[in-house]
């Protein structure tokens, strides 16, 4: 797990933890079963409703990937474009062949397959953007489902709230000040819940994704160059200076934070 993670998840867990240990009442009054169950429920119901169940399959198996260290492959798939270069300029066709082999990289490898098998400049060019396009067109709506979530989860939390006030103010003739502070406490623990998902853990989580798709669509952009060259028979030394300058710019720091607002109840 990557560091940066783990000391914002430990931050984000002191800072709701100290909040608990620091109320009159213990911990215990910010715990309701019930109010998870409609907040977390709800917003689950909610996405399922408004987005084709394989899209949030697909992100329920990509979220765990935001908290692993990422494998940086791009300086092994530069190298093993060159090598491909060096072959299909001065060996030949079969030793390119052979080089093909050896291509890790699916993206890559179906662009240099297609080097080989005489594609145009177009027809490649076109084929790696359709690549491009749609990649980013699955993690795009994985963050639009984290985003929508980050939406519905204070919206159940004022659900929750308002089913406290109406059952609170339904029996207030007749119950007494402990379950009238029972309600209420359900009411204002449900908008808590709703506050804490979306800001500490839906909005969080798509801003991160989001990034992520931008260093990948970096990635595949250089290593699309870099084939692109080697099909306009380009020397490889000119193919690796212009693979450096997309490398340093793909290693270059990444843009400040995005402000983050807290989403009104």
């Amino acid at each position: 797990m990557k560091r940066s993670v783990l000391i914002s998840l430990a931050g984000g867990l002191l800072l709701v933890a100290g909040m608990l240990l620091l109320s009159p009442h213990g911990a215990g009054a910010f715990f309701s079963l019930p109010g998870l169950l409609v907040v977390f429920g709800g917003t689950v119901a909610a996405t399922l409703l408004s987005r084709p169940v394989s899209e949030v399959r697909r992100l329920l198996h990509s979220v765990p990937q935001l908290f692993r260290a990422d494998d940086d492959t791009l300086h092994r798939d530069i190298d093993e474009l060159l090598q491909f270069a060096r072959k299909h300029r001065f060996s030949g066709p079969r030793a390119a062949e052979r080089a093909l082999g050896e291509i890790s990289n699916p993206f890559v490898a179906a662009g240099l397959r297609q080097v080989i098998e005489g594609a145009s400049f177009e027809e490649l060019s076109r084929s790696l953007q359709w690549r491009i396009a749609g990649l980013r067109a699955r993690e795009n709506a994985q963050t639009q489902i984290l985003y929508t979530m980050a939406a519905f989860a204070p919206a159940f939390g004022m659900l929750g709230t308002l089913f406290g006030l109406v059952h609170m103010l339904s029996g207030i003739g007749e119950a007494g000040l402990s379950q009238i502070g029972g309600s209420m406490a359900f009411a204002m623990v449900t908008t808590v819940y709703g506050i804490i998902a979306s800001n500490l853990l839906f909005k969080p989580l798509a801003i991160k994704m989001e990034r992520r798709t931008a260093q990948r669509l970096m990635q595949m952009g250089s290593l699309m160059e870099g084939v692109l060259q080697i099909q306009q028979k380009r020397h490889p030394t000119l193919i690796q200076e212009a693979l450096e300058t997309c490398l340093a710019q793909c290693q270059a720091p990444a843009p400040g934070p995005v402000p983050l607002t807290l989403v009104k109840a």
